[in-house]
């Protein structure tokens, strides 16, 4: 008897809900072509537009409780928040904090310039940028540590702490090391200008005490992953090179927030955040979520590319496959990147982030199709 997984589906905000039923039409066609037993509960509806809709008293249904969060093999998650409520509402968008409760340390964001995209960078062509940006997901500024100063009324003082501890610094970095020498989640095992398995270190330190902390532990840890070549660089002399010379890197280990900011300017560098899948995983719990926003601007309008949620959920599938030792899993995840690719080579079928005229519900059963074909 095939092994029943639980998937938690979350919809969110803005165009969620149009790129998660897309995603879990591929995810029906994986299960047929892989012969799998996914069993998705939900997606329940939470979010900013869900806290509005109810007066500001609830921000997810009552059925969505705590433990589903524990009880489910995997998760996912569209992407939740609307501008104009940010700072608004009473509380968060789900009964848990996912990434610190579920203690998901790694946020894993791939940049890779695909076939038929044309990237921003003038020259590059398919196989010239393949990296992956590897994010800690737990510390650093977004710990929520800080608060405000006030007088009569009126905001004066703004404290915000970053928090860097040895464990965080340390598991992160294994982690890199790890992805690295097994390419997962990547076109192919190593920077594309040189082949070479390669670490790099993106912080700030000699002027952060927390990303000295940073830089020191992946200086030891490098010492014992010598089969990994070593490179790090001040963050922001990062953001340059990653423009100038993109094929040289191959992972990339940075705190919390550099992270957040570089994958959305490597979205733009691999042709779209349409592109950008990103799974957020610890050592027991993961959920997939695509890389970009709730977008509200286009919401309803059936245009968003819901490659990004398709490609998370199968970033996902892989996660789970390494955890549950189901081959079946990491081959699903692979064919849904193969398929992303043949979609893209063929050029028919394109949402306007792409250059294209073609809807979401197009592209979306377009993988899915291909997905059916695979032989």
């Amino acid at each position: 008897m095939s092994q029943r997984y639980k998937i938690l589906g979350l919809l969110g905000d803005g165009i969620a809900g149009e790129i998660i039923t897309e995603g879990l039409k591929v995810l029906e066609a994986i299960e047929d072509r892989y012969g799998l037993d996914l069993e998705i509960l939900g997606p329940y509806p939470v979010g900013a537009r869900y806290w509005v809709d109810h007066d500001l008293k609830r921000g997810w249904p009552e059925e969505l409780t705590a433990e589903l969060f524990y009880e489910a093999d995997a998760i996912f998650k569209g992407p939740t928040g609307l501008p104009d409520l940010v700072g608004k509402l009473p509380g968060s968008y789900t009964p848990i904090n996912m990434r610190t409760e579920l203690d998901l340390y790694a946020n894993i964001r791939p940049c890779r310039l695909r076939p038929g995209v044309k990237s921003v960078l003038t020259g590059r062509k398919p196989g010239d940028i393949d990296y992956i940006i590897l994010r800690e997901n737990t510390e650093h500024m977004y710990v929520n540590i800080g608060g405000f100063m006030k007088r009569g009324g009126e905001t004066e003082l703004a404290i915000d702490n970053y928090v860097q501890t040895k464990k965080g610094c340390e598991r992160i970095i294994k982690y890199g090391f790890n992805l690295a020498r097994s390419g997962e989640y990547k076109g192919k095992i190593g920077a594309p200008l040189d082949g070479k398995r390669r670490l790099t270190c993106a912080c700030k330190w000699g002027l952060t005490k927390g990303d000295d902390l940073f830089k020191d532990t992946y200086e030891r840890l490098a010492k014992e992953n010598s089969d990994i070549e070593r490179d790090s660089t001040w963050i922001d002399s990062w953001s340059y090179y990653a423009i100038m010379r993109p094929g040289f890197y191959d992972v990339v280990v940075m705190p919390n927030q550099y992270g957040d900011i570089m994958s959305d300017m490597s979205g733009a560098i691999q042709g779209s955040l349409g592109l950008a899948g990103s799974i957020n995983a610890g050592d027991k719990h993961c959920f997939a979520e695509a890389t970009h926003g709730s977008a509200p601007d286009i919401a309803g309008r059936g245009i968003s590319n819901p490659m990004s949620m398709i490609l998370s959920m199968g970033m996902m599938l892989n996660w789970l496959g390494d955890k549950r030792g189901d081959k079946r899993l990491k081959e699903a995840w692979r064919s849904i990147d193969r398929v992303v690719d043949k979609v893209l080579a063929e050029g028919k079928v394109r949402t306007p982030d792409l250059g294209g005229t073609n809807s979401t519900k197009e592209l979306g059963t377009s993988i899915a199709d291909a997905v059916l074909k695979i032989d």
